[in-house]
């Protein structure tokens, strides 16, 4: 299966879960890059295939704004602008159920995870915590994150804090 195709059916996985709320563009973001990141540091390779690239508010997928295009023109999705306390935010509303086989039973777990610890935190919250991150640290802005990098949690470079 394609890596894009995983992006697209991990947004609607993501959009689709009762485990997550508030899902604003930053959220989506953040929540890919920790899903990644875990199934990089488990198995060697991350699920969407996708590079990060380090933003103000944390890494953002590479495919992301493409994905995202082209899942609103199919009509998988739908983004809505909308104000969520003193942010305003760029809602993501799944419109297409996500069907069964996209992912292993090892992805599901590792993806129900992840969306179990951060799937009901805020989008400053996650942003924050990415920026714990040592890929996401030692990147300059606007630039790729670094692929060893992304093996290694914050937990193992006491230094950035």
């Amino acid at each position: 299966m394609a890596s894009e195709d995983k992006f697209k059916a991990l947004v609607l996985y993501i959009g689709n879960s009762p485990l997550v709320s508030n899902l604003g563009m930053t959220k989506l973001w953040k929540l890919i890059y920790f899903i990644d990141t875990a199934a990089l540091r488990s198995w060697g390779n991350s699920i969407t295939g996708s590079e990060f690239i380090k933003y103000e508010h944390g890494p953002v997928p590479s495919k992301g704004e493409k994905v995202i295009k082209r899942m609103r023109k199919d009509g998988d999705i739908e983004v809505i602008q909308e104000n969520h306390r003193a942010f305003r935010i760029h809602r993501i509303v799944a419109r297409t159920p996500l069907t069964e086989g996209f992912f292993s039973s090892e992805e599901v777990t590792l993806i129900n995870e992840i969306l179990q610890n951060y799937g009901q935190q805020t989008a400053s919250y996650l942003s924050e915590l990415s920026h714990r991150e040592p890929a996401w640290h030692y990147a300059e802005n606007l630039q790729k994150l670094e692929h060893t990098l992304m093996f290694y949690g914050s937990e193992e470079d006491p230094n950035i804090f």
